[in-house]
């Protein structure tokens, strides 16, 4: 059995990794969308504040008005949008304060390593980690934006896995998502071989894990693959899977 690191249950925070491609359609569609499940999972609903960050996309603009959409569809009114495209836009007081008043976070989908340069060494990174295991807030991302959770993040690769370091939001995890839709089996089980001590999790399009204290559970409408130390194993939506055990 090889040593897994446990996920901490003094974390007060929620963590929603999503798999891609999720529901932002017609309002009937979206009550009942993983991006409603994100607002549910906040104590203030719709009442919540929300920060997207759309700073692994290149098109920022239009992934901020796919989700302000989205999110208003919903019924939410407190949207605010950090446009970041380098570190030395992070840490200014403005994104601070916003931080200090948010309750929802959304990292948004496009390249994974954006967000590593931008965000980590910085002091948001660090309230924002603060704040998570302190409070009742709610950090969300979707493709790109739930792979840069983990600390070993999977930055590209088809014949050979490639890895950097993320933000190490969950280090436990590897995360890989589009998993199913884009045959991503063989490079996550190459990630888990090259840093075994972490749990491998691949996530369905239109699917996401939701983690708290230290247990994830599934939503949405695909599956989520999960590689521990010894097993694989194949999750529906419903299931539950402890990350200490």
């Amino acid at each position: 059995m090889i040593y897994l690191e446990k996920y901490s249950d003094f974390i007060s925070g929620i963590l929603i990794a999503i798999g891609g491609s999720e529901s932002k359609g017609s309002e009937i569609d979206i009550n009942n969308s993983i991006l409603s499940e994100v607002i549910k999972n906040s104590k203030y609903g719709i009442d919540s504040n929300i920060i997207i960050i759309p700073t692994a996309s290149s098109i920022q603009n239009e992934i901020d008005s796919e989700y302000r959409n989205a999110f208003e569809k919903i019924g939410c009114k407190n949207i605010e949008t950090l446009f970041i495209s380098s570190k030395d836009q992070v840490d200014s007081p403005d994104n601070l304060d916003l931080l200090k008043k948010s309750n929802i976070i959304m990292f948004s989908g496009g390249d994974q390593s954006r967000i590593s340069e931008c965000f980590l060494g910085t002091k948001f990174l660090s309230s924002l980690k603060n704040k998570l295991n302190s409070e009742h807030f709610v950090v969300t991302g979707t493709s790109a934006g739930a792979m840069c959770m983990a600390e070993n993040m999977i930055t590209g690769g088809k014949e050979k896995v490639e890895c950097g370091l993320g933000l190490s939001i969950i280090p436990q995890l590897i995360i890989d998502t589009h998993f199913i839709e884009r045959d991503r089996l063989p490079r996550l089980a190459e990630a888990v071989s090259i840093y075994p001590n972490r749990i491998g999790v691949g996530i369905s399009e239109n699917t996401a894990i939701i983690i708290k204290n230290g247990k994830f559970r599934v939503i949405g409408y695909g599956s989520v693959t999960v590689f521990d130390s010894d097993n694989l194993k194949v999750l529906s939506p419903g299931d539950k899977y402890n990350i200490n055990s």
